[in-house]
């Protein structure tokens, strides 16, 4: 027979166990809102342009590209390599992300300093790519990209080089030269959309001390896959915005509304 006492304290045991499954059940329950804390980071910005007809194409009726009724609209290119990436509260892993899509017209008037619809995601933390799935973005689980940034100094022009190869499609890079700074200029949440089945997602990044520096990059593609389609040719340049930022912290919330 088992003592009382064992009885007691295998209970407790046992009851608190469940306790922390059920919680990280509902953490981690297809659609439930996703949070994710990324640490030191390290990020470039471009904006250039596509012709808006092959924007429109590709950005549901919903969401309005800036450049609706002009030959051409904006479109973004993100990347981001940090040295922490937490999933729902799981412990950080270094990785990367890499975003590209239109500039539109904020569906919630005045929240955000920009609002982008996403063409496409690719990262390679495999839970962050699994958490966006679930909810219904399109997001590539990608752990061949390459993020190089030589000589990783603050102050002067270092050798920016950003890889998407296979298994992300459609395949890209991103090269040029990107001048670190340490200096904040104060915070930034940008708002990235995407329309699933169910509904809208929207993923609201808020960076709250952001370093912004300058940028001089080339994005260069095949002209024939679906990215050279969208830009019509096989490189794009950034004359709207070219920024490299940095920042030690930022908290993405990611939420479906029908």
């Amino acid at each position: 027979m088992i003592p009382r006492s064992f009885r007691v304290v295998f209970s407790i045991v046992a009851f608190g166990l469940a306790i922390a499954a059920a919680h990280a059940a509902r953490a981690n329950t297809p659609g439930s809102p996703l949070g994710v804390e990324f640490r030191d980071c390290l990020e470039s910005i471009g904006v250039g342009l596509a012709p808006t007809d092959s924007v429109v194409a590709l950005t549901p009726a919903e969401y309005i590209p800036v450049g609706l009724g002009t030959p051409v609209s904006p479109i973004v290119v993100r990347t981001a390599d940090c040295a922490g990436i937490a999933v729902d509260g799981d412990k950080p892993i270094s990785g990367t992300i890499v975003q590209i899509g239109a500039v539109i017209v904020p569906p919630e008037p005045g929240v955000g300093d920009i609002n982008n619809y996403t063409f496409w995601y690719y990262t390679t933390d495999a839970k962050l790519a699994h958490r966006l799935q679930e909810l219904g973005v399109a997001a590539q689980h990608v752990p061949t990209i390459r993020y190089d940034l030589d000589p990783e100094q603050t102050g002067i022009p270092n050798d920016l080089s950003v890889i998407v190869r296979k298994p992300g499609d459609p395949r890209f890079m991103l090269e040029g030269t990107v001048v670190p700074s340490e200096n904040p200029t104060g915070s930034f949440e940008a708002l990235w959309w995407r329309k699933t089945s169910a509904g809208s997602i929207k993923m609201d990044t808020l960076v709250p001390v952001i370093a912004i520096s300058s940028a001089d990059l080339v994005l260069e593609t095949d002209a024939a896959n679906a990215l050279g389609t969208l830009i019509g040719s096989s490189t794009l340049g950034f004359p709207i915005v070219q920024q490299f930022n940095t920042f030690s912290r930022a908290h993405m919330r990611v939420t479906a509304t029908p």
